[in-house]
């Protein structure tokens, strides 16, 4: 495509011969535009997890990894000026620490990256024991400290990033499959769940897969099934659930779920209603029975006592 654009702008300059090239030579600049291409790269991304893992841990760890490079120049140029003041007129200042950027960039290759770090050490070491002690102090803050601590930053991030991945690639496979079961058993077609829809899901044996393949107790699920569905308004009829509550209440069954606050405080929300119901109902049923009219003729008092027993037993013989 760029090739007939671009015959055709050099044919409409009147630059169509060679010598014209090169001036439309800034041009060639436009095919740069196959880059776009690469957007096809996104495809190959998604199939293999593991790589999207490292980008997005670099992308994340970018934050930490900057202000980790900024401590660690802060470190050269402070280590560098005091080189360039201690080693002044001496043969090893004037070869390695002339001045601060010269001394910053001796004390990175040699004292960060470690290329040839013995060096520096011995003529430092020559001209003063001090000397070689602050330079062994850089070593110690510079590489042990700091470079450790961003290859920690790293593996913390990385180690997070692949933990999100690997939930939602779990959570995506598990939408997925019960949204596929839901679509075969949904008879009315409104694509919410409703508690017998929800029993026949658990009989399926793909259904159950899914769900142990993300920790799901299913047997737990079963036996809270009216805590599932129940109406929070303190309905009797048990409610529908949108395929989305529905899947972020099957996740809370996941046996590596801890309990939080919200979890508590929903319980406690939960048994408060359900205490309240009850209560209704019994005052109800009370009132229904205080308004309940008499035997004909009214109750007839039981006789009370040992001895009006026997009276009255006597009475009657």
């Amino acid at each position: 495509m760029e090739t007939w654009v671009l015959s055709c702008v050099m044919l409409a300059s009147g630059s169509a011969g060679l010598d014209g090239l090169g001036n439309a030579s800034i041009l060639r600049m436009a095919r740069l535009a196959r880059l776009t291409r690469m957007v096809r790269m996104a495809r190959l991304l998604r199939a293999m997890p593991e790589l999207m893992i490292l980008i997005k841990g670099i992308a994340a760890a970018t934050r930490s990894v900057f202000f980790t490079l900024c401590l660690l120049c802060l470190l050269l140029y402070i280590f560098g000026i005091g080189f360039t003041q201690l080693t002044d007129n001496s043969e090893v200042g004037d070869f390695y620490f002339p001045n601060v950027p010269a001394s910053m960039y001796t004390l990175l290759m040699c004292g960060t990256l470690m290329d040839n770090i013995a060096e520096p050490l011995k003529q430092l070491g020559n001209l003063s024991f001090l000397f070689a002690a602050l330079y062994l102090l850089f070593v110690l803050l510079a590489t042990v400290t700091v470079m450790n601590m961003l290859i920690g930053v790293l593996c913390e991030v990385v180690s997070t990033v692949a933990a999100v991945e690997r939930e939602t690639l779990n959570v995506t496979f598990v939408r997925n499959r019960l949204r596929k079961v839901l679509k075969l058993l949904d008879e009315d077609g409104s694509g919410s769940v409703s508690k017998d829809e929800f029993t026949k899901i658990l009989e399926s044996r793909e259904a159950v897969e899914a769900l142990n393949e993300v920790g799901v107790d299913v047997e737990g699920l079963v036996d809270f099934s009216d805590f599932i569905f129940a109406d929070e308004d303190g309905g009797l009829e048990p409610k529908d659930l949108t395929f989305i509550e529905f899947m972020h209440i099957v996740l809370q069954f996941r046996g590596s779920n801890s309990a939080t606050v919200k979890d508590v405080v929903e319980l406690h929300k939960f048994t408060k209603q359900r205490l309240q119901q009850t209560t209704e109902e019994l005052r109800a049923l009370r009132k229904l029975v205080q308004q309940m009219p008499g035997p004909p003729g009214g109750f007839v008092a039981a006789p009370k006592g040992r001895h009006s027993s026997k009276r009255s037993a006597g009475e009657l013989s």
